[in-house]
Order: C-alpha cells, then structure tokens, then sequence
C-alpha cells in the first residue's frame, strides 16, 4: 500500500516538473518575440520632402553639401532618414545631388560647456557643431533657455544628443525617398437651411459688405527674417523679406508665430513652414508658422 502511495506521488512531480517547463518556454519565446520587433521609422513632419532609406553600409552624412565636407556621422543599409530638402551642386565636372535630412540620434553634436548650466543654454544663438570645438561646422542652433540632453563633455566643450533642428547632407544616390502620405482633408457638407427673407435696409443704414474672399494653403518659402518695424496695424510682429539687391530688399510675407527665442533668427536666411492666408484685399499674405529652418 506504501508503494503504491509513493509511485502516485511520483507521477504527481513528473507532470508539476513538465507544465513548469512548458511555462517557462513560452515566457522565453514571448520575450523573443519582443526584442525583435521592427523598428518604427520617423515619422515625416509637415514641409518634409520624404522619410528617406539609406541603400549601403558606411555612408557619410556630412556638415555640408560636397565630398569635401566633415562627416558627423555614418549610417548603414536600411536606416531611416527624415529628408527636409534637395540640393544640386557642381562637384568635379559634374552635377551631384544632395539631400538635406535631420540628424539621426547616434550622430554627435558639441556645444560649449560655457554657453550650458544645468542642460540648457544660458544665451541665444548657440552653436551646434559636429565637433569639439569652434573650427568645426555648425549643423544647428540653440535659442536662450533651451534644453539639451549632454551625453558627456570633452575640456571645454559638451557631447549633446542631436536635437530635431540638428541636419546635415547625405549624397542623394544612396538613399530611397518616399514622400510622405498626403493629409487627408475632411469636408463637413453644408447644413440646408430654410432661406430667410430679404428684409430692406432701414433708412440710413448701409447694407453689410461681404468679408473678403480668403485663400488659404500649406507653403514653404525661405527669405531674411526680421522684425516689422513702424507699422501700426501690421497683422504680425514679423515678416520674411527678399535679400537685398542693389540696397533693396521687398517683403514676401507676414509671420504670425507662438516661437519664443526668435532673435536667433533675425537677419537670417531662414525657410518657413506654415498656412499661408491671403486676403483678396490685402497685398502681402500672413503665414501661421509651423516650424522656421535655418538655412546654412
């Protein structure tokens, strides 16, 4: 009877011993499955020519547009690239294009450890360079009071991470650009009303006019950021302007914007994104920036 007691528990462990098992090889099968997930490409933001996918191993993209410019980083075959714009240059004899692209987050960027106190910059125009120190190029540009992620410091100057505005030029044949999805437009029909009658205006009252017929649309133009000055009834604070030629310089738009730090961009040659509205009426547009690139 004892026996017999004693082979039903050993059966009782051997099947606890193999349901463990089973567990535990599904939980490591889970774990798997998890670490390898695909990577989610960057997503395009408004006025990106395309998310871009690097062909080769090993390729430069450099502070500049031309084989000749420093290297701030090397990318591989399938990355992802966020591609803001293309450029046409004349290398060697012969035409060579170039994408603009936004930095990837493995690429190093430097700012003076001077300009920093406690990650964020203590003035405006703050130079990013794509080395320690200021022989290098910049490949973007810090307002007062912005953040940054400081990786490690090398004497004088701080490794950040890359920040959105940080871009460089990678050679256009060795990457593939998808143009991002267009943006899907949702119209509301109009509700049918019961139409009122037309009542007379009353004696000395001018009928209403109309409102000015407005064009609204997304746009992307570059030009000289500055202030406007001695207008009263300027519809915006700022305004993009042509460079001067011959002592003239003719605006293009007003920039009606919620940016703060923007005296970094003044007297700049600078790119904007935005709605652009353009009253029939009035003779310049205002656009609703979205987002203002430094054009290097």
């Amino acid at each position: 009877m004892k026996k017999s007691a004693n082979s039903c528990i050993c059966r009782r462990l051997k099947i606890l011993s193999a349901l463990l098992a089973c567990a535990a090889l599904l939980a490591t099968a889970g774990a798997r499955a998890d670490s390898m997930m695909p990577q989610t490409a960057p997503a395009a933001s408004a006025g990106s020519v395309g998310i871009g996918t690097v062909l080769k191993n090993k390729i430069n993209v450099r502070a500049r547009a031309g084989k000749t410019a420093e290297v701030v980083v090397q990318v591989n075959k399938g990355d992802t690239l966020e591609v803001l714009d293309r450029k046409t240059i004349q290398e060697g004899g012969k035409s060579m294009e170039w994408l603009h692209v936004v930095l990837p987050g493995s690429a190093k960027c430097y700012v003076s450890s001077k300009l920093l106190k406690n990650g964020e910059t203590t003035t405006d125009a703050v130079n990013v360079r794509c080395g320690p120190g200021s022989n290098y190029k910049e490949v973007g540009k810090l307002g007062k009071g912005d953040k940054v992620e400081v990786l490690k410091t090398h004497g004088e100057w701080a490794q950040i991470k890359p920040t959105p505005h940080c871009t460089g030029w990678i050679a256009a044949e060795y990457v593939e650009v998808a143009a991002p999805p267009p943006t899907p437009v949702i119209v509301t029909p109009p509700v049918a009303a019961m139409p009122e009658p037309a009542m007379p205006p009353a004696a000395g009252i001018k009928p209403a006019v109309p409102e000015d017929e407005v064009h609204i649309q997304y746009t992307v133009k570059d030009g000289i950021f500055e202030p406007v000055k001695d207008e009263a009834n300027a519809p915006a604070s700022y305004q993009l302007r042509t460079e001067e030629v011959a002592g003239r310089s003719y605006r293009i738009a007003y920039l009606d914007t919620t940016e703060k730090n923007l005296a970094r961009y003044e007297g700049k040659h600078v790119k904007v994104f935005g709605n652009e509205r353009w009253r029939r009426s009035e003779r310049y547009p205002v656009i609703q920036v979205e987002r203002i690139d430094m054009i290097w």
